[in-house]
């Protein structure tokens, strides 16, 4: 069994170069807390952490380059008793588990990673009784059908890149009204979206690296420039000098969002090379108020 490092009040401290997090489910539509996966030159770190009356009984790890290294039935589903990251009789509401990155394949800066990560989790109710539940990491499913177990997608971060000429890379997320939050697509990941967007002409701050909705703790990258004239909407990501983006995201709808996943915005650039300045152009609305995301990978230029 691999080690893991379980923390109540305690936190480990290292030299991360980023960090995303994904809600934690439990019994598919119950957020009990969050799933955070973050990176050093060394290794990957997966710590759990449940909120309220919600603790931690048992956890379960699978980190891969491929779905298909990970244990699993024909079907499709997950082995979680096969997991090689793996703690049982927690009973607290923190956990992490440290993963070498050489234990993985050594990935290449800015590869994804398919995390699985399955914890059993409980809380005493009122009666005196408890309730138990199977949770997992926010993200796409394994299989359509049966099981509702899902996996989430981390990108490897690197410090220095000089292959792509960038340094760290980060999410950025242009500034709205209103946080991913308030809108309550999370109760933890940071996030901005631009709310009843009525026709005009617009600008709005992009910030990298803002956990928790705090630009204090972020950078200011840029700047997205909107115009909706009511039928057209034009969105230009404008970075300053010294950064530049590897990908964009944007959700354009008179719907509300539904999700958090950037990739299923319905509208992505994957920029290669990297670069300063992107655009979308999307038609056919017919002057209702508009809702929009605009994410962006931001990496700073290499001196």
């Amino acid at each position: 069994m691999k080690s893991l490092i379980v923390f109540i009040l305690i936190c480990l401290s290292f030299n991360a170069f980023s960090e995303e997090c994904f809600d934690m489910i439990a019994g598919q539509n119950t957020v009990v807390g969050s799933v955070c996966v973050s990176n050093d030159s060394e290794n990957l770190y997966v710590n759990y952490s449940t909120t309220g009356e919600w603790l931690l009984d048992e956890a379960h790890l699978f980190v891969g380059q491929s779905l298909s290294d990970m244990p699993q039935t024909k079907k499709g589903n997950p082995k979680i008793g096969n997991f090689p990251y793996k703690s049982e009789d927690l009973g607290v509401n923190y956990a992490e588990f440290t993963v070498p990155l050489s234990e993985i394949g050594n990935p290449a800066c800015n590869s994804d990673l398919f995390v699985a990560a399955h914890a059993s989790v409980s809380k005493e109710n009122g009666d005196g009784s408890v309730q138990q539940e199977t949770s997992w990491s926010n993200g796409s499913r394994f299989v359509e059908r049966g099981s509702w177990a899902m996996y989430s997608t981390y990108q490897l971060s690197c410090e220095d890149d000089p292959d792509t000429g960038v340094d760290s890379c980060e999410k950025a997320f242009a500034k709205g009204d209103s946080t991913l939050i308030d809108l309550g697509l999370t109760n933890s990941r940071w996030g901005w979206a631009i709310t009843n967007l009525l026709p005009g002409q617009y600008s709005y701050p992009i910030y990298a690296g803002a956990g928790q909705n705090d630009i204090t703790k972020g950078t200011y990258v840029g700047d997205l420039e909107v115009i909706y004239d009511g039928s057209t909407l034009s969105v230009s990501y404008n970075m300053f000098a010294g950064f530049v983006m590897q990908e964009t995201h944007l959700f354009a709808s008179a719907d509300e969002p539904t999700t958090i996943a950037p990739g299923l915005y319905g509208n992505l650039h994957e920029l290669t090379p990297a670069s300063s300045s992107d655009s979308y152009t999307i038609s056919g609305f017919n002057g209702e108020p508009l809702n929009i995301i605009a994410h962006a990978v931001s990496c700073q230029l290499l001196d």
